[in-house]
């Protein structure tokens, strides 16, 4: 199975990503520009692309004790299997790393959607680092 990894440190305490991350899975928060809108729909974060397209993520986890929240997207450009984990890590140094691993098949997706996932990466982290608790959007 291809897999693309991507971690950073971040500016923020634990706590304070991982209350990001939960707002996100909710669909309470908008990190990526590639993306006009998002709702929530059940278990589904129903994200809109400025085409008007929709991509339906499943979350699959939310584990606010471990900071840690897996999602799908069934068919996701063409892609047989989907599966990505967010997942916050208090340091013992007092830092935070946020890590995010995705898990596609056929395995070339990997390679092919790698510089998009750099993209969406450094949109995240900046997100998280500048995200101020109690707002919206």
């Amino acid at each position: 199975m291809g897999s693309i990894h991507r971690s950073a440190h971040l500016d923020v305490t634990a706590d304070e990503a991982w209350d990001f991350l939960d707002r996100y899975t909710r669909s309470e928060v908008h990190v990526f520009s590639m993306c006009r809108a998002e709702r929530q729909e059940g278990e589904y974060r129903v994200v809109t692309l400025h085409d008007g397209t929709e991509l339906w993520e499943r979350n699959v986890t939310v584990d606010p004790e471990r900071r840690r929240a897996t999602y799908t997207v069934p068919g996701l450009n063409g892609a047989e299997h989907h599966h990505a984990e967010m997942r916050i890590e208090a340091e013992a140094n007092g830092r935070t790393r946020l890590i995010w691993v995705t898990d596609l098949l056929p395995d070339h997706l990997a390679e092919d959607r790698a510089d998009t996932y750099d993209t969406l990466f450094a949109e995240l982290v900046t997100a998280i680092n500048t995200f101020a608790p109690g707002t919206r959007r």
